[in-house]
């Protein structure tokens, strides 16, 4: 009687893990940015091993959570400036 391998569970079988060079690349940034970032545990990331991984929905979760804000000014908050003249007499 064999026995069949265990079969992973379908999710598990689409993640894709990425390196540091594969997610710099994905953030557009450099691969010491990414380093660094995994040692001040900025970003999150996952350990196998020596090696370092990252899913891509972490790496988009990180780009959302770095997002800034807009601030549309408000006519009341915006200030007019003329143009500026010198104050000496133009003789």
């Amino acid at each position: 009687m064999a026995t069949q391998p265990a079969q992973a569970p379908a999710q598990a079988a689409t993640i894709h893990l990425l390196s540091i060079e594969e997610a710099a690349t994905y953030l557009n940034v450099p691969q010491r940015w990414v380093a660094d970032a995994v040692r001040q545990r900025r970003i999150r990331c996952s350990r196998i091993g020596k090696h370092v991984r990252f899913r891509l929905e972490h790496l988009n979760e990180f780009i959302t959570a770095c997002e800034q804000p807009l601030t549309a000014p408000s006519d009341t908050n915006v200030l007019h400036l003329s143009p500026r003249t010198s104050g000496r007499s133009r003789l």
